[in-house]
């Protein structure tokens, strides 16, 4: 239930926990009306139960806390302390430790965040179906240890190695790595709990898991910074080895943690087979039999049907449903363009800017983290204040769909403030803005992460099907790489400048996505039923392996009736 191909995303955790309290809850419930029918239908006939007269007590197993979970929170906390610390200091590295322009700068952080989530798919396939989350952590190690490795070279003179390459491999390993290892940590830890005995044990564990992952985020957005600062080498003021060393010390630690737990972990279950491929599987088989049959006189009512007979009915049914929920997520890698950027154009608007809020003086690259404070100030007011405040005074309550598009909207307000912000900058004389007028932005873009990208993924989570919560976290994370892509192709382009339009554009281009979003939720809103395979539909189901073999059996007379 709890591969790492289902979980995937950390966003999905506030929802898994809720599901898992859900399902405890069911499960207790229907044990409890299952006892007192057992016991009403033994009053019923009179019967007296064994050992005169006395019921004995059942015994129930209580089962520890595995001590593996330890192991694994620990190990999370400082890989991600790690990647995201390199996430929080590269863009001003590269730019000014090694000269690139800003826009170079930009390129290669959001190729590095590419590869982190386009290879969470990747990992999670391999752990489920080839070797166990185990064996697929402790490979990938060894290349994310190598990429710190490397960019801790890059960041000391005299290499003799090109910088720009040797940044670019080292990047390469660590996005690679920490994508592969990304969801296989989450998944081995609730792999270790007794379902469903320890169905509150989990749901602590999501939650511990969460906090362990935003406060690494938070501690990556101050500690690097102030190493790089507090610290001179090679006769610079700024000692970047130092961070990169720090930060790859940090994933060393992570990685011994790991090992020694990997003496109380449970021996996992891998399977042959993935439900990725078999949903790819699905669709192909579809298109191909479409085109095969397109001058037919009979057709399925809905082109998926085409992949009746080698999948069967339910899955292909599963699979519509999928499509129908991943249409929603079309639109949606822009905001992830601009979710991403906080590392890069709205660190470089910081570089402008006077750094010095509450008398205390903080580099550029460190105010980011307001971000996961705002976000934990935020969860908690939404869940226990403002939803119950406006479901008792108004009986109203913001659903999933409707979440998602304010949360769209107060992203592209983010960027609206950010662009009023430049243009400020702009006509001021230098560094004589405060960075405290960072915060409107960080407030609503963090407001947006609440609304839109955790109640997104939990709206798309709950509403597929068991066997294709998988399949919705590839496309999930699908999403998060193309977004980082959208601001490779826009930088690379050069035809916005961050010092005039450029944060306008992405506001108002997330404004059309939030537009598109809507209709597409109202169309999902209004089909909310699939249509079920008609009856030409099911004659594909009995007539696929004659019509498959017709080849080879001449006399098969389903040949020419094929739908």
């Amino acid at each position: 239930m709890f591969g790492a191909t289902s979980i995937g995303s950390e966003e999905t955790l506030p929802t898994l926990t809720e599901l898992t309290q859900a399902d405890y809850e069911r499960d207790m419930e229907m044990r409890t009306v299952t006892e007192r029918s057992q016991l009403r239908s033994r009053h019923q006939r009179g019967s007296r139960p064994p050992n005169y007269g006395c019921v004995p007590t059942p015994n129930l197993i209580e089962y520890r806390y595995p001590r593996a979970v330890y192991f694994i929170l620990a190990t999370k906390f400082f890989e991600t302390f790690t990647v995201n610390g390199i996430r929080t200091v590269l863009a001003l590295y590269l730019c000014d430790g090694l000269n690139f322009t800003e826009n170079f700068s930009t390129i290669m952080l959001h190729i590095f965040n590419f590869f982190g989530h386009f290879y969470s798919i990747f990992g999670a396939i391999l752990a489920d179906s080839c070797y166990g989350n185990v064996k697929t952590i402790s490979g990938f190690s060894y290349l994310y240890a190598f990429g710190c490795f490397f960019l801790t070279i890059s960041s000391m003179p005299h290499v003799g190695v090109p910088l720009a390459l040797l940044v670019f491999i080292a990047l390469l390993f660590i996005g690679v790595g920490n994508g592969s290892i990304r969801a296989c940590i989450t998944s081995i830890g609730a792999l270790q709990f007794k379902m469903p005995e320890q169905a509150v044990h989990l749901a602590q564990y999501f939650s511990f898991y969460y906090f362990v992952y935003y406060f690494g985020i938070f501690l990556s957005k101050i500690l690097p910074p102030l190493v790089r600062v507090n610290t001179q080498c090679f006769d610079k003021p700024e000692c970047y080895p130092a961070v990169f060393g720090t930060l790859g010390a940090a994933f060393l630690v992570a990685w011994v943690i790991f090992l020694i737990g990997k003496v109380v972990y449970l021996p996992e279950n891998v399977y042959d087979d993935s439900v990725l491929f078999k949903f790819y599987g699905c669709i192909k088989t579809a298109l191909l039999e479409k085109w095969r049959r397109r001058k037919s006189e009979e057709r399925c009512s809905y082109w998926l049907y085409n992949a009746i007979g080698p999948y069967d009915e339910e899955f292909v049914n599963d699979v519509s449903k999928v499509l129908r929920i991943t249409k929603l997520f079309i639109p949606l890698p822009f905001y992830f363009a601009l979710l991403a950027q906080q590392d890069s154009s709205w660190t470089f608007q910081a570089t402008m800017m006077n750094t010095t809020f509450l008398g205390v003086n903080i580099q550029p690259d460190q105010f980011k983290a307001v971000g996961p404070v705002f976000l934990f100030i935020l969860i908690p007011l939404c869940q226990y204040v403002t939803t119950p405040l406006l479901k008792r005074a108004f009986n109203w309550e913001l659903q999933p769909l409707q979440s998602v598009a304010v949360g769209g909207i107060c992203s592209a307000g983010a960027y609206i403030c950010a662009g009023v912000l430049q243009e400020h900058i702009a006509y001021s004389p230098s560094q004589s803005v405060n960075i405290a007028w960072q915060l409107p932005q960080f407030l609503l873009l963090m407001l947006a992460e609440l609304l839109l990208s955790i109640a997104g993924l939990q709206f798309a989570f709950t509403q597929a099907p068991r066997s294709m919560k998988s399949v919705v976290m590839a496309a999930w994370f699908l999403n998060n790489a193309f977004g980082n892509l959208i601001v490779v192709i826009v930088t690379q382009l050069q035809f916005l400048n961050f010092q005039k339009g450029g944060f306008f554009f992405y506001a108002a281009a997330m404004l059309i996505c939030i537009i598109i979003f809507g209709i597409l939720a109202f169309q999902y809103a209004r089909g909310s039923g699939l249509q079920a395979p008609q009856e030409q539909d099911r004659r594909r189901l009995q007539n696929f392996k004659c019509d498959l073999d017709a080849d080879d059996v001449p006399s098969c007379s389903s040949r020419s009736t094929g739908v």
